[in-house]
């Protein structure tokens, strides 16, 4: 790949028809990896009104049709769990994969969704920090003893622990500058969702950076990673509905096609997506609309040659 991004691919997992099925997705994942792309990550919501494929399930599948290929979460809504279960389940796929799970967490989702799992909206951010920290000591240590405001446990353990060490990367989602502030402190990098210019996503980038400064970490060292949904094909106005088909069910119809995504001939993508990695983005995200291996063969034949 011509690029000195890593060039992932974003799993389509929300769908207003019926979902893929398990052997379109284990095609992709396949293909996906035979076509040299660095990563596959999926995203996560517990409640919607179209379908939502589980990412952790999905990940799990992937893992057992591919061997190289790294695979992440962007993001898992990792305060709407139980960290300790998390933690069970991250740490069991990363050594099932032989260590090649990227978590991309994040403390958001829907109003409607806090509630009804036994979260406190008013809380979300202490039970967060805390539950990071009692799920990052359950992959690295041995009979963990932590009593805190949200969760307490003695003498326990998580075991296989990860694969990776010392422990697997966790990267954070969010925009808002508290969140770019825990990405640098408490993360391992950042990742950015599909709604941002590459102004934006630069700027935030450097926010980041200068937290990590900040707090005695080298910014250097930290993931920069950004979604952008792509449909390459010769009739632009067809990709642009299709993926307006894809998206506005699950972000709504105000979500912005023309400016948010990469569609058209492939030299029309690559200048959607490159002024990204000029921004800083270490890996680039790319959504199709549909588990399709035509369409990732495209995109890894046509668009990224025309990547720097």
């Amino acid at each position: 790949m011509a690029t000195n991004a890593n060039i992932g691919i974003l799993v389509p997992g929300a769908f207003a028809g019926n979902p893929p099925t398990l052997d379109e997705y284990s095609q992709f994942f396949r293909s996906t990896e035979e076509l040299g792309f660095h990563s596959l990550w999926v995203i996560d919501r517990v409640f919607h009104g179209i379908n939502i494929i589980d990412p952790l399930l999905l990940l799990t599948c992937a893992a057992t049709v591919t061997s190289r290929v790294r695979l992440g979460t962007a993001v898992y809504l990792f305060v709407l769990r139980n960290p300790v279960l998390a933690a069970k389940t991250i740490a069991t796929l990363d050594y099932l994969s032989a260590g090649r799970v990227t978590l991309g967490i994040s403390l958001g989702g829907r109003d409607n969704e806090f509630e009804p799992l036994g979260v406190s909206m008013k809380r979300r951010v202490s039970r967060f920090e805390e539950g990071l920290a009692l799920m990052r000591q359950l992959f690295t240590e041995k009979d963990v003893t932590f009593h805190g405001r949200h969760f307490n446990v003695d003498n326990v353990n998580v075991d296989p622990k990860p694969v990776q060490k010392p422990s697997l990367p966790i990267i954070m989602g969010g925009s808002a500058d508290a969140a770019l502030k825990r990405s640098a402190e408490l993360g391992d990098g950042w990742v950015a969702g599909g709604t941002s210019s590459p102004e934006l996503f630069g700027e935030a980038w450097q926010k980041v950076r200068g937290y990590a400064q900040a707090a005695g970490k080298n910014p250097d060292s930290l993931e920069s990673a950004k979604l952008i949904y792509v449909n390459v094909g010769d009739d632009r106005q067809k990709c642009k509905e299709e993926l307006e088909a894809f998206t506005h069910p699950y972000y709504g119809p105000q979500y912005d096609v023309e400016n948010f995504c990469a569609f058209g001939s492939a030299a029309d993508c690559a200048a959607k997506i490159q002024p990204y990695i000029d921004a800083g983005a270490k890996t680039m995200m790319l959504g199709p609309a549909w588990p399709d291996v035509a369409q990732i063969t495209r995109i890894a034949k046509e668009v990224l040659p025309l990547l720097k």
